[in-house]
């Protein structure tokens, strides 16, 4: 087998040649960039197997595949890359993706050196199929007899990682049991910090369990390939394997030993902890895992820096085990300075009215046009592009009066409530752009908005939302995708579009900051149904013309969105057709919306959570009544938004 590799990364190469050579009989050759590739390819009558990276300059991966196919139809392609593809089907139609850092396994069964990790034995679900209502949409990775698959929860409308154990006729007596033991075990704890098991089982056979996906790399991807991170990162990091520990132990809740590839940054570089919880006990070396974690910290931390400092004195302290590491945060922690101090005063709640009204008004567009030209003179034509590229808003939001009067809740329940005014719209990703604005210009007012329960470290950052910039070039988050391409994994999306992959926490600290709170579910079913109890906001019968819905959802990124004309987000205002009997837009379809109410856990884990109401384009379930209490204050969806409500009329 002749296999071509191709990245602008010297070290990359000579590791993937390595792996290959010594993982079966191959040939292979490698090139730093497109021309020399053309060239070895050339030279050699063509490869077989073609992997090369995606994100190179001059000639990136796609270009560079798109030529070597026309000259060698048979080749095979792998691409491999750091970035979300989602939004690049056509360029990867009949190719294997893989995400850094892959591993040998990966890699060797990508270019078809051996079998894949975790080829299912005879009678295991594959890739593209079903397993009871999680569709299986990619591979990701396999421990022992347990393979993860990134997998559509249909009946819920999110993505989880599902962890399947193989039907391998040489597990040992009990392992079933054990492995479902394990489950129930990690779904019955309960931390913000952990990754959250939803549910455990088995479907024809087939033993399982789902737990929270949180798109990322570990410590120790970062570690291994040396790349420095922000102190606070670090430190952040930190906290949060100490917090757990401690959790575990106050509570007498066994749990497997921690390393750093348990600890997963996501896009906006938030600490998030496998869950590492078992059901049988295991003796815990806690200095070991302090040792681990500060020799791990310290590969990556700024010389001379708090993160450096607090890596050296955890590993001096390593015998105190975690109980060392929370002062050690603490006294670390660098102070917070304003990013951009002058512009603190023009950050007034004043200047942000002033600015909503000037939006209102007809001159608008001769003002975006004036801004525009200064804009030019001062960074050119590529800024200009960007600009025009989706982020100034079109919709306006408005309050709407809901009289104060009985109204059928739920199954038929009269409940009166007071008058309030709640958003027209669901809070767009430019209204909540505004809000991250001032909290950056204003860092030390973030405390007045915060939640009291609400876990310290945390900030507002909406997931996926922020460029990660510690991948270089930069990594584009959807705030970026929104504005400059319109466009997050395989759907539409404009700074119109509802802001989503929001916490409650979030929603909470947003609503505060405008003089408002979240809706209770009372005072959001009502605005939705108005007082006749009707189904639907436009009457009784179903019409999934009208909302942006599941009916139309598929997960394969050339399909869906040909009822409602939206794959996944819709602008808030549409579809037209989505608004009741006050004039409320969007509360059956596009994102379903956290409200202030909460209520047990109805999967049994334990605790009061938020209430989710509404539907959203995950779900073909849109009727008004449809109410989730699943999700704890930490957790974000991309289905999930919010809006808020005033117990005042607006000024």
């Amino acid at each position: 087998m002749k296999i071509l590799l191709v990245d602008d990364e010297a070290h990359v190469l000579e590791a993937w040649k390595a792996l290959l050579e010594a993982t079966g009989p191959c040939e292979v050759r490698t090139a730093a960039v497109g021309g020399e590739a053309l060239k070895q390819a050339r030279a050699w009558g063509g490869p077989d197997v073609l992997v090369t990276d995606v994100v190179m300059e001059p000639m990136d991966g796609f270009r560079l595949h798109g030529m070597l196919a026309k000259e060698f139809p048979a080749m095979r392609a792998v691409f491999v890359s750091g970035y979300d593809l989602s939004g690049y089907a056509g360029q990867l139609a009949g190719a294997t993706v893989l995400s850094k850092p892959v591993t040998v396994e990966a890699l060797s069964a990508a270019v078809g050196l051996t079998a894949a990790p975790g080829t299912a034995v005879p009678g295991d679900p594959a890739v593209g199929t079903t397993l009871g209502s999680y569709y299986l949409q990619e591979f990701a990775g396999q421990h022992g007899a347990v393979c993860d698959y990134l997998a559509w929860q249909q009946s819920m409308s999110r993505h989880v990682v599902l962890h399947l154990l193989l039907n391998n006729p040489d597990l040992p007596p009990g392992a079933v049991a054990e492995f479902l033991a394990d489950a129930r075990a990690k779904a019955a704890v309960a931390h913000p910090y952990l990754l959250a098991v939803h549910e455990a089982g088995e479907v024809n056979g087939h033993s399982f369990y789902t737990s929270d996906l949180v798109p990322g790399h570990t410590l120790a991807a970062y570690a291994e390939a040396a790349q420095p991170l922000d102190d606070r990162v670090l430190l952040n990091a930190l906290r949060t394997v100490a917090e757990v520990s401690g959790h575990f132990k106050k509570h007498g809740l066994a749990r497997r030993s921690i390393t750093p590839s348990d600890l997963v940054l996501d896009a906006a570089m938030r600490p998030r902890l496998s869950n590492v919880a078992q059901s049988a006990p295991q003796e815990i070396d806690e200095a070991a895992e302090v040792r681990t974690m500060a020799v791990a910290m310290a590969t990556m931390a700024a010389a001379n820096g708090p993160a450096a400092g607090a890596a050296a004195a955890l590993a001096a302290n390593a015998e105190q085990g975690w109980a060392a590491a929370l002062p050690l945060v603490d006294a670390a922690k660098p102070a917070v300075v304003p990013k951009d101090a002058e512009r603190l005063t023009a950050r007034t709640e004043k200047s942000k009215q002033r600015l909503e009204q000037s939006r209102q008004q007809q001159k608008k567009r001769l003002l975006v046009t004036a801004g525009l030209s200064l804009l030019l003179l001062a960074v050119g034509s590529l800024a200009l592009w960007q600009f025009l590229g989706g982020g100034t808003r079109t919709i306006a939001s408005r309050l709407i009066e809901i009289p104060a009067g009985e109204f059928v809740y739920g199954d038929g329940e009269k409940v009166g409530l007071p008058a309030f005014w709640i958003d027209e719209h669901e809070v767009s990703i430019a209204d909540y752009k505004e809000f991250l604005d001032y909290l950056e210009a204003n860092p030390g007012e973030a405390a007045k908005f915060a939640h009291p329960d609400m876990p310290q470290g945390k900030d507002h950052t909406p997931l996926d939302w922020a460029d990660n910039k510690q991948l270089e070039p930069p990594m584009p988050g959807y705030y970026t995708r929104a504005v400059r391409w319109k466009q997050y994994k395989d759907a539409a999306l404009n700074v119109d579009s509802p802001v989503f992959n929001v916490d409650w926490y979030d929603a909470y600290a947003y609503a505060k900051w405008k003089g408002r709170r979240l809706p209770t579910e009372q005072e959001w079913e009502k605005a939705a149904r108005g007082t006749d109890g009707r189904k639907y906001p436009w009457g009784n019968e179903e019409d999934p013309l009208r909302v942006s819905s599941g009916h139309d959802f598929d997960p394969n990124p050339e399909k869906g969105g040909g009822l409602d004309g939206y794959k996944r987000w819709s602008p808030v205002d549409l579809p037209p057709g989505d608004v009741g009997p006050y004039g409320v837009r969007g509360m059956a379809g596009n994102v379903s919306e956290w409200t202030a109410t909460m209520a047990p856990h109805e999967e049994g884990m334990g605790g009061e959570v938020p209430i989710i109401r509404g539907g959203n384009w995950g779900n073909p379930e849109h009727h008004l009544t449809r109410r989730l209490a699943v999700l704890d204050p930490l957790q974000a969806q991309d289905t999930l938004g919010f809006r808020t409500v005033s117990d005042t009329p607006p000024q």
